[in-house]
């Protein structure tokens, strides 16, 4: 028996931040992919290694009523394009593949609430698992509300040779600072509702670029409000960041501008020294 599954990962969030009184956040989700093939194999497996997927595995057997020690002579292989301790879900979107791999390997319906609780029991989560942009309670695993889909966007992703323990971050309580800053990202979400709504680029980059300086009291991203102005010079609509990550994303609609325009706009002024990558995704609605 073989079943393959597979999620797709993140730039960071659109927004992220404390809005009515709790931290919520909207992934944003791009076309790099996590693929997990399960297969049945005559031997145990359970030291394979891929300990959050392995886990994942259990869980959505225990979920669907079997046992543990049916998952022990399944095999995990994982294939994955994200790029990993950078902010992009790539921990959250090899647990989601594996959930919803491990449905199809028992021939099971599972919905993406469901998939969002039992990654939840390994980790917070994403709103990878979602389909359209949502506002998500990465702590708790609920959907708040689903916002639907952007207009197409393109995000030129500026990925530094850092990497970030996101264990370690979630250690330190930053939800004080989050609190004071929260009209500003209830207002950003007002302006991301009403871009979705009227499919106005312009509107959902100004959210998050609004989210993006808020995050600088949390974890700074050197030279951000340097890259944002450079970008909205080359008329990017806005800048999006890995708000528990070390990535930074500029949101292009080419009704505007191109993405190699903003790249040479970011070189001329030196602001794409310190990456290690620069690379185009599209953004998924």
């Amino acid at each position: 028996m073989i079943a393959r599954a597979r999620c797709h990962g993140s730039c960071g969030e659109v927004i992220q931040g404390f809005i009515g009184g709790r931290e919520l956040l909207v992934s944003c989700p791009v076309d790099l992919y996590s693929e997990v093939v399960l297969r049945d194999v005559p031997y145990s497996c359970i030291d394979q290694g891929y300990k959050k997927s392995r886990k994942a595995l259990e869980k959505t057997f225990e979920f669907f009523g079997l046992p543990r020690e049916d998952t022990y002579q399944i095999e995990i292989q994982i294939d994955s394009s994200i790029p990993v301790g950078k902010g992009m879900a790539s921990s959250t979107a090899d647990i989601v593949a594996t959930v919803k791999a491990s449905a199809v390997f028992l021939g099971k319906r599972i919905n993406p609430e469901e998939v969002a609780k039992i990654a939840l029991s390994i980790e917070p989560t994403d709103s990878v698992c979602f389909h359209g942009l949502t506002l998500f309670d990465h702590l708790k695993g609920e959907v708040v509300e689903p916002l639907g889909k952007a207009p197409p966007l393109n995000v030129l992703v500026l990925e530094p040779p850092e990497v970030l323990d996101t264990l370690k971050f979630r250690e330190v309580d930053y939800s004080e600072i989050k609190r004071k800053d929260q009209p500003r990202l209830e207002r950003a979400l007002r302006l991301l509702k009403e871009g979705i709504r009227t499919q106005n680029s312009l509107l959902i980059g100004e959210a998050a670029t609004i989210s993006s300086i808020a995050n600088e009291k949390v974890l700074e991203k050197p030279d951000l409000l340097a890259i944002i102005r450079c970008a909205k010079e080359a008329k990017a609509v806005g800048v999006n960041v890995a708000h528990s990550g070390t990535v930074i994303g500029i949101l292009i609609d080419k009704a505007y501008t191109d993405a190699e325009v903003v790249k040479a706009a970011l070189e001329n002024e030196g602001l794409l020294q310190r990456f290690e990558r620069v690379y185009l995704c599209k953004m998924l609605v």
